[in-house]
């Protein structure tokens, strides 16, 4: 891609798509509390506005490309956002955080073909995003690129459940089959990709705060002839009407909302692993945007060292956690398998001891990935 100016669309906004705007085809996974036969959902199935598989895809890639590249364009052109404060640093990570914010104004969320007419009032979309760029190694305080495949290509959701401590839940309620399937967007060729709908569970304090739930339809996906991928992610605003919905239909969680690029890549000048992503989110309930505001900028370079001090810990490596004032008892995570080169272990998160079953454990853990 060549560093185009960014069009505004309709697929990757903070308010969200309907469930009728998914794609057909898709298998849903039943959930642990099943509807009342008396119930009445939609599926999204059968709607003649629904896109293809593959014209949802490349909607979601058109929009995505161009706006996570302004923040640092490939051209080598200054960023379109505006810096937003001093780096960050953080005692697990060599690289610094940069942040960035970007302001979606109504009026121009007013003008996307593909929007919603009935807004009256429609309101700014704040975007906070970070960059860094780490060493492309298996070791302390960086991480290599196998490792950012495997954890956020392959297992995006498990591994945010895993390395954050706000993240008490999270599951797969939708998935497509796209295999075969691959596009070309803004001159590259997308391919490698799957399409999901998940849902987050995220522990809110201080009480009397409800804890909130994030449904997001999630598509990831490679540029062939590069090491890179992006992961893009748009709201579900009624998901509680699929019959796959858990989360979304429980009364004691807020459903909330956010929308996300990522992109992460290995530098051609320096061979470095180039991670950006930028988000808009909105927590729901009675907490005011504008307070939500000041806590995501950092809230979302905390997320850079927990993932560095998680990471060796997969590694079988000894590393303290960051602390957290909404963590209770540190999580210690087992030691790596034996792994040839740097092929990623599984993933899991909570102590590991030999005398628990499977049965009994919380522990979640995923295939390891195949040597590279």
């Amino acid at each position: 891609m060549t560093g185009s100016k960014f069009v505004l669309g309709p697929w990757v906004r903070l308010e969200g798509i309907s469930i009728n705007q998914l794609p057909s085809a898709g298998k849903g996974v039943q959930p642990s509390n099943p509807a009342s036969s008396t119930e009445k959902f939609s599926d999204g199935s059968g709607v003649t506005a629904a896109p293809t598989l593959k014209a949802f895809i490349t909607s979601v890639l058109s929009e995505s490309i161009p706006f996570v590249d302004s923040v640092a364009p490939k051209s080598g052109g200054a960023s379109e956002w505006k810096v937003k404060g001093s780096p960050k640093k953080f005692p697990n990570s060599e690289a610094p955080v940069h942040l960035y914010e970007k302001t979606v104004s109504g009026k121009d969320l007013d003008k996307v073909e593909g929007m919603s007419q009935f807004s009256a009032d429609r309101k700014d979309e704040t975007w906070f995003c970070r960059r860094s760029c780490h060493r492309n190694s298996t070791e302390k305080r960086t991480a290599s690129w196998a490792e950012f495949v495997h954890s956020f290509k392959e297992h995006h959701a498990q591994s945010e459940e895993a390395f954050t401590p706000t993240v008490i839940g999270a599951r797969e309620a939708m998935r497509w089959d796209a295999s075969g399937i691959d596009v070309q967007v803004h001159g590259g060729h997308w391919t490698n990709i799957t399409v999901a709908v998940e849902e987050m569970k995220h522990k809110i304090d201080p009480k009397p705060l409800k804890n909130r739930t994030f449904p997001v339809v999630q598509v990831a996906a490679m540029l062939e002839g590069n090491e890179e991928f992006l992961v893009v992610s748009t709201p579900l605003n009624d998901f509680d009407k699929s019959p796959y919905a858990e989360f979304a239909k429980d009364k004691s969680l807020v459903t909330a909302a956010y929308t996300s690029i990522e992109r992460i890549r290995v530098l051609p000048s320096n061979g470095d692993v180039e991670w950006i992503m930028a988000t808009a989110s909105d927590a729901g309930g009675v907490l005011p945007q504008w307070m939500q505001n000041l806590a995501v900028p950092g809230a979302i370079a905390k997320d850079v060292e927990l993932f560095l001090s998680w990471i060796p810990r997969q590694r079988g490596e000894s590393i303290p956690a960051p602390s957290s004032k909404s963590e209770g008892p540190e999580k210690s995570l087992p030691p790596a398998p034996a792994s040839s080169n740097d092929a990623p272990p599984p993933i899991s998160k909570t102590d590991f001891n030999p005398q628990i079953t499977r049965r009994e454990s919380s522990n979640k853990e995923l295939p390891a990935a195949p040597p590279q």
